[in-house]
């Protein structure tokens, strides 16, 4: 393959920056970009070394160091050679271009990783694990972006794959031979796949919880004006983001803020007190609290201690109906009569209550029987292979007693098929494609 180049980090000023050079050719694109006192030809270069030289394109010079990654132990399993100079945007452009000059193609998005892939040193799921890294905003989700790039859900997945892949030869050699092999060949392959729905029904089960620790989770205060939502976003947030006052109606708009949970991304949205209005601002503003609130994870239904629900809070839980709504009773430093009422009471201005009320958001959503220690689902797209090779395995367990052979042996391919997707084994070469689109350049 061409050798390829991009620069490996952000655009923007920086103390490094760094030119990424991959391919067969990786030494000679440098040796024509970088030199060093310390060598002759940059072909003698002894891999993992840093070199101080300097990097010359044009009329741009720049003292740098230069490190040279040798085939086949090296991130893309080509040789690699990698430039570290002064993180100005025009310098490392420059060098860049000097590389392209030099003989090297700019590198498509991601396509550090994908040769990775395509050089056997990722897993299709492991490569999906780096970029998730990338992104992480939350400490679960980079601990569980971290499982998956290191191999571990992948391992799990292939090992999957060649206890089927057995199944489906000894079921497939059982039809040359029915009399000797049928009926011991059909309870292996019975085990086998009895094995894996159990393994594969654990694997899913975290899908829920994964979907949460990979895009967090929406949580929209919801009440009647005045109730002290904006306060409960500040107590919540540790900061004066809202502004609270005595006056109904302050809030007319939505406002979001992140926080994060026993490592989950938390975001709140403070919206517009729901509540009857000719005022044609606030009432747009209420408009988009009923909707919020719709299409949250969960609504904090605000109301206030050691008192009835007011009508009006009745009409808005009835236009939540459906929603996972947790009862929050604020201003429980007032003094007022017993209110055993299920909830979380809280006082957004001493800030009792707020502990507890965080953990009970994350407990709403997040199962606390899945361990975030072992593999997590993360991914829709595992996520949905999983369960397309699980109905194919279920079809298969429930027909061994019924079923010819050769029908069992269908849907055992198309559940190898299915696992094959997130190790890369089966994905065709439009879901590689779209996977390592998502990639920045020079990763």
């Amino acid at each position: 393959m061409q050798t390829i180049a991009a620069i490996s980090t952000p655009v923007g000023v920086g103390a490094i920056g760094i030119v990424r050079i991959s391919g067969d050719d990786a030494l000679k694109v440098a040796a024509k970009v970088f030199s060093t006192s310390k060598l002759k030809d940059l072909e003698d270069a002894v891999p993992n070394m840093m070199y101080y030289g300097t990097a010359s394109a044009g009329e741009i010079s720049d003292r740098c160091l230069g490190v040279y990654f040798k085939a086949p132990k090296t991130y893309t399993g080509e040789d690699i050679f990698e430039i570290h100079c002064h993180g100005g945007m025009r310098i490392v452009q420059e060098i860049l271009k000097g590389c392209l000059e030099a003989g090297a193609r700019m590198a498509d998005k991601g396509e550090f990783t994908k040769r990775a892939f395509l050089g056997g040193k990722l897993a299709l799921s492991d490569a999906e694990g780096v970029i998730s890294m990338i992104n992480a905003e939350s400490e679960a989700q980079l601990k569980a972006s971290y499982r998956v790039m290191t191999g571990r859900l992948s391992r799990q997945i292939s090992d999957f794959e060649e206890r089927l892949l057995d199944a489906i030869a000894t079921t497939e050699a059982a039809l040359d031979y029915p009399e000797e092999m049928e009926e011991e060949s059909r309870r292996v392959a019975a085990e086998t796949v009895e094995g894996l729905c159990g393994q594969l029904e654990k694997l899913l089960a975290t899908a829920r919880t994964g979907a949460y620790v990979k895009q967090g989770i929406d949580v929209a205060i919801v009440g009647v004006a005045n109730v002290g939502k904006s306060s409960t976003l500040n107590a919540l947030t540790g900061k004066d983001r809202a502004i609270v006052t005595d006056v109904a109606g302050t809030t007319r708009d939505s406002l979001e803020e992140r926080i994060e949970v026993d490592g989950i991304l938390i975001t709140l949205i403070d919206t517009a007190g729901i509540r009857e209005t000719d005022d044609k601002v606030e009432k747009l503003g209420v408009d988009r609290s009923r909707a919020i609130a719709k299409n949250s994870d969960v609504v904090l239904f605000l109301t206030e201690a050691g008192r009835e629900l007011y009508e009006e809070e009745k009409k808005i839980l009835a236009s939540v109906d459906g929603a996972n709504v947790l009862f929050v009773y604020n201003k429980d430093d007032k003094e007022h009569a017993k209110d055993d009422r299920e909830g979380i009471f809280i006082s957004a201005k001493t800030g009792a209550g707020i502990e507890e009320l965080k953990r009970a958001i994350v407990g709403r959503v997040i199962d606390g029987n899945v361990d975030l220690s072992g593999n997590v689902v993360t991914d829709a797209r595992h996520a949905d292979a999983l369960k397309r090779a699980y109905f194919h395995l279920s079809q298969v367990r429930d027909g061994f007693e019924m079923q010819p052979a050769e029908c069992l042996l269908v849907d055992m391919r198309e559940a190898y098929s299915a696992l094959g997707e997130i190790t890369g084994s089966t994905a065709d070469e439009k879901i590689i494609d779209a996977i390592f689109s998502k990639f920045c350049l020079g990763k």
